[in-house]
């Protein structure tokens, strides 16, 4: 069945929506993005292909994060900052069909930052929203709270790139091989830095706060408010989880400055900042790798080769990494 009309069916039946407009729009890694118009409102539906098994997680949170951003929306400060999701008519987070898994919310106006750098005003509403969601994490009720997972610093990415590098990567003559046989030493290097703090940290005594764990500029709006979307990551963490994708960026220190007016933040952890740094570029490179050798296409094979080299010359460049983020922390 053709996408829009599955989507025209999933609609009428399980929200009574009658749409009069569907438009595909730029997705992310997880999920197809769509607009939905109907003769009164706008919408915002995400589909997720079910049959295809590194998806499976995200469609697995939705239960987990969906209840949790509503109360974030209606009990904090944030309701401005983020997208309100709308349930079923059964009051259900989401409804499927036998291929995908749909996900819809309240359509906002606005543009996706993507590759542009953050403006000064930006940069400090980006620091205001996680400092309240931080601040929060004790507001939360237990039943919520109780949903989430816990950062267990479980690295078991790292242990099937690994097992791919050393058995299966030369199995094929194909542009994975020749894109990423040249890192294969450096890879190894990192898989085994990432053994060591991932057993360091979790011997740590550690007061998790409530992290989006994705908080880059792809998943951050500019409407009339700024807006942090895509929660699927959503964790208890350390705060590190969270300031790692902006504590690299030139603007690092005016962000905690003011970040630290909405959350006490005084004596980070250097071993977290790194697990998470290495985390997330060997994490990338492996999710790419099973798009390009095994799962299928998310992106275009230019495309995820183009960032699959990226990542893996950012591999090449970690050694100063501690002595630089120290540099903006402290």
């Amino acid at each position: 069945m053709e996408i829009n009309n599955r989507i025209t069916a999933i609609l009428n039946d399980n929200y009574g929506i009658e749409a009069t407009s569907i438009e595909q729009r730029p997705g992310g890694w997880s999920a197809l993005a769509f607009f939905v118009e109907d003769k009164c409102k706008k919408y915002f539906l995400k589909v997720y292909n079910k049959r295809k098994p590194s998806i499976v997680p995200w469609i697995d949170a939705i239960d987990r994060y969906t209840p949790l951003v509503k109360w974030l929306y209606h009990h904090t400060d944030l309701k401005n900052n983020l997208v309100n999701p709308i349930f079923t008519k059964l009051k259900s987070n989401k409804c499927e069909d036998e291929q995908y898994v749909y996900l819809l919310s309240e359509y906002i106006e606005g543009t996706t930052i993507a590759d542009k750098q953050l403006s000064q005003n930006q940069v400090n509403e980006l620091a205001k929203i996680l400092g309240i969601l931080h601040k929060n994490t004790s507001n939360i009720p237990n039943e919520l709270k109780q949903q989430q997972v816990n950062e267990s610093f479980n690295i078991d990415f790292c242990e099937y790139l690994s097992s791919f590098i050393n058995n299966d990567l030369d199995n094929r003559d194909d542009n994975v091989l020749e894109i990423v046989k040249p890192y294969k030493s450096t890879l190894l290097e990192k898989i085994n830095r990432m053994r060591y703090l991932s057993n360091t940290l979790k011997s740590k005594p550690y007061q998790f706060v409530l992290s989006h764990a994705d908080a880059h500029n792809w998943n951050v709006m500019q409407g009339k408010y700024l807006m942090l979307i895509d929660w699927e990551c959503l964790k208890l963490a350390p705060q590190e989880q969270d300031l790692i994708l902006i504590i690299t960026e030139p603007y690092a220190g005016q962000f905690l400055n003011e970040y630290r007016k909405y959350m006490k933040y005084e004596s980070p952890d250097f071993d977290a900042f790194e697990f998470y740094y290495l985390k997330r570029k060997l994490e990338d490179i492996w999710e790419w790798i099973k798009n390009l050798r095994f799962e299928g296409l998310v992106k275009s094979e230019e495309v995820t080769l183009e960032i699959l080299k990226l990542n893996l010359d950012a591999c090449t460049r970690t050694e100063s990494f501690r002595s630089e983020i120290q540099k903006v922390v402290n």
